[in-house]
């Protein structure tokens, strides 16, 4: 049944291949190693998104922050951040308790959480993970981001039933950009702030600070 299969499947093909130009099959094998060259270029800027940032230590996780704050940083290379650090809780739970007994800081996603970021947040584009949260280069705010604030503010503590962690990740956005501007960002309304505030916000919630990037199960 195989062999016959296959002999079916090539008596079709066959026949449309011997009335193709002459050049045309190996533009078609072209395509075909050039999309695999250019897909695995994109994981490549994946990677580079990640590399060309002092991710190690805790000092150049600050810097990163203070850089997302302070518009040093573009979007897309925000967007790949807070994809690879909010897929890690997805991939990786944290256990409730520490090795030593204690209680784990770390927060854990409810099941609605985990069904927003894997079926509304996460995308891909060629193999590289990201949120669509800041504009792309040359590219405004727009409701596009407005709606993609909105579920990720599902995704912060809440300032009611988890109040300390809530105050905590203002505290330290604060410390980073420092209170005056803190204060006048948010009297004024900046949009940039809005944004770029709820994601450094996110990333300290979500231990970015302390343990980086965390691990992954997929790319």
């Amino acid at each position: 049944m195989l062999l016959r299969s296959l002999f079916l499947v090539c008596s079709q093909i066959l026949p449309i291949l011997a009335f193709l130009p002459a050049k045309t099959l190996p533009v078609m094998i072209n395509n075909k190693a050039n999309l695999l060259v250019y897909r695995q270029s994109k994981q490549n800027d994946a990677l580079d998104v990640i590399g060309k940032f002092d991710l190690n230590s805790k000092f150049g996780r600050w810097k990163y922050l203070k850089g997302i704050i302070e518009e040093d940083i573009g979007g897309n290379d925000v967007n790949v951040i807070l994809y690879q650090v909010l897929r890690s809780f997805v991939d990786n739970p944290r256990p409730r308790k520490t090795e030593d007994g204690q209680s784990n800081p770390s927060p854990e996603l409810t099941e609605e959480q985990g069904n927003l970021l894997l079926q509304r947040l996460f995308q891909m584009d060629d193999g590289i993970g990201f949120i669509a949260a800041m504009p792309e280069q040359n590219e405004d705010f727009n409701c596009k981001h407005e709606e993609m604030f909105t579920l990720l503010e599902k995704l912060q503590p809440d300032p009611v039933e988890n109040e300390d962690d809530f105050k905590s990740c203002w505290d330290i956005l604060t410390e980073i950009y420092g209170r005056e501007a803190t204060k006048i960002a948010q009297q004024t309304g900046n949009i940039s702030f809005k944004y770029r505030s709820s994601i450094v916000r996110l990333l300290i919630h979500y231990d970015f600070l302390t343990q980086g990037l965390g691990e992954h199960s997929h790319t």
